[in-house]
């Protein structure tokens, strides 16, 4: 793993040599935030392309990785070393604070990978946006996800009648039946077309930007919804706007 190897560079530029405590804390504080960057740039540009960072949640998850990461493992330093230790002590409290580091670190980024999302739904108006942690609670089988493998999300759309009002009997009477939402049933998923008229009538009046060049949709996830930019011909999604706004 990558943070075993930074934590081993780190050892070494410490141990190298003589430095104070409040060297060792700034040090190990450089080598964090190399580690939280890289994290970061995985996070943004694969596990949460575009504006789903903000609509899916990505931020959430990278909060709780910065905190440990920025602030857990260099603070641990700051409180256990001493230059006058034996070097063979220093070692091993190093070691440990690395261990420690390195186990809430893989906590975080476990967190961040289950909230990650797998699909992007489209039904009627809106797009869902699916973790893995929202089949888990459908008892969804691990080997059904297999479609929805991969670093990026997927994109999928639902046919649902064009009426309106058609629809909205349908999803009525499927919830008053306690059927499973329309969104989260992988046997209806169909994959979302990049072609613009096609698209135009599956988003169900979704208004084009001109200027944008992407098509303004209504957003839904397990963090918040909102509306959202997005170009069918890149498959991005940007310009998140919170609901509340």
């Amino acid at each position: 793993m990558p943070e075993f190897e930074l934590s081993g560079v780190l050892l070494d530029m410490i141990l190298s040599k003589p430095i104070n405590r409040r060297s060792a804390f700034a040090l190990h504080l450089l080598v964090s935030l190399a580690i939280l960057a890289v994290l970061v740039s995985i996070a943004l540009f694969w596990l949460f392309p575009g504006g789903l960072f903000q609509a899916a949640g990505g931020w959430e998850g990278l909060r709780i990785v910065g905190a440990v990461d920025l602030v857990l493992g260099p603070c641990l330093t700051l409180i256990v070393f001493n230059p006058l230790k034996p070097r063979s002590e220093l070692i091993r409290d190093l070691s440990l604070v690395a261990l420690v580091q390195v186990l809430a670190l893989g906590a975080g980024a476990y967190l961040v990978a289950t909230a990650r999302p797998l699909a992007v739904v489209q039904v009627f108006d809106t797009f869902y946006v699916l973790n893995r942690e929202d089949y888990r609670q459908l008892n969804v089988a691990e080997g059904e996800l297999d479609r929805l493998s991969g670093w990026t999300p997927k994109y999928f759309y639902v046919e649902v009648p064009e009426s309106p009002v058609e629809f909205v009997v349908q999803h009525t009477l499927g919830q008053l039946n306690g059927e499973t939402p329309l969104q989260q049933r992988l046997d209806l998923y169909r994959e979302l077309t990049s072609d613009l008229q096609a698209l135009e009538k599956i988003l169900h009046g979704a208004v084009w930007n001109v200027q944008g060049g992407c098509f303004r949709v209504d957003i839904e996830s397990s963090y918040r919804s909102g509306s959202i930019c997005f170009d069918p011909q890149t498959r991005r999604m940007s310009d998140f706007v919170p609901e509340h706004s």
